[in-house]
């Protein structure tokens, strides 16, 4: 194998460990929003503990995704773009949720 293509091989790899740590993040920070507003809705309606630290995860991720976006293969871009779909509904649903 040439050098060149190991190096390839090195960054295809970082870059996948990048994208699955992001989509990992998301997924949970995704879980933590939706479980934030149903806690903020059955036990206290205005006292959103949680809830600026959520938001604040949520806008660094929708912050960080677009340079993975620019690395991603195909089917991880598909990937992304489902997360990043997925954490701007959330958004949209705890700003008008509470």
């Amino acid at each position: 194998m040439k050098r060149y293509e190991v190096q390839t091989e090195a960054i295809t790899l970082l870059q996948k460990d990048q994208i699955d740590s992001y989509l990992s993040r998301a997924h949970e920070t995704i879980e933590s929003a939706h479980k934030e507003l149903l806690d903020v809705k059955l036990i206290q309606q205005n006292d959103p503990t949680e809830y600026p630290f959520i938001m604040n995860q949520i806008m660094e991720l929708d912050e960080e995704i677009n340079e993975l976006l620019a690395q991603a293969s195909p089917e991880q871009r598909d990937q992304l773009e489902e997360a990043q779909h997925q954490l701007r509904e959330t958004k949209t649903v705890m700003i008008r949720g509470i």
